[in-house]
């Protein structure tokens, strides 16, 4: 079972809808997908890559880095396969627009012979979601997706009931009621878990230690 497929069962057991008689797995996957998108603004996934670097040049284009939501630090001159400039380098830089980054290294003009080691946060990922082939979200993040994505899909259908005949206590108010209920709980979780991170931050490792995992 992919994670996607966990997760909208999850989602389905809040909603009390296992059978889909009221939302259909493409609309709770379209809700997920808001959801994601919402944790991701807040509580970013974080990784590191690398761009060759160009002999006397100093601007690069990064809109080829997968999910990139912002540059946090870069290294140069980098080389992984060299003890010394394997070590922390950070480089001044800054976006010249979202998708050029300019290197201000002051040692002089770049050179081929060297990476920028660009770290950043993306957009969080779930197995199985838009092709994804990874899950970055932890058990933490699911439990808030899946309140999220609840929300939003009590919320879609809130919308999408106005004005028609509704047979039953799920009537338009009661979708919106509901899904307000939902939404509150997950923005709270988010938060959380907002928090945690930044209350970890002092005693997170630092970029410049994560070489002990390159191999």
């Amino acid at each position: 079972m992919s994670d996607l497929t966990d997760l909208v069962d999850r989602i389905e057991s809040l909603l009390k809808d296992a059978s889909n008689d009221v939302w259909a797995t493409t609309e709770l996957d379209e809700a997920l997908r808001l959801a994601l998108s919402e944790l991701s603004g807040v509580v970013p996934a974080r990784a590191v890559t690398t761009l060759d670097a160009v002999d006397d040049t100093w601007e690069y284009d990064i809109s080829a880095i997968s999910g990139l939501i912002a540059v946090v630090e870069v290294w140069y001159p980098y080389l992984s396969t060299d003890a010394t400039y394997k070590r922390p380098h950070p480089a001044k830089w800054r976006m010249l627009d979202d998708s050029t980054l300019l290197l201000e290294y002051e040692g002089g003009d770049p050179d081929a012979a060297y990476d920028l080691r660009i770290f950043y946060d993306k957009m969080q990922t779930i197995t199985g979601l838009d092709s994804a082939t990874a899950t970055s979200v932890n058990e933490h993040e699911k439990v808030a997706l899946v309140v999220g994505a609840a929300g939003y899909a009590a919320q879609a259908k809130a919308r999408s009931t106005l004005g028609q005949v509704n047979v039953g206590a799920r009537t338009p108010e009661w979708y919106s009621a509901w899904s307000r209920a939902r939404l509150k709980q997950f923005w709270a979780k988010v938060y959380e878990l907002a928090a945690r991170e930044d209350a970890s931050e002092d005693s997170r490792i630092g970029w410049w230690q994560a070489d002990k995992w390159d191999v």
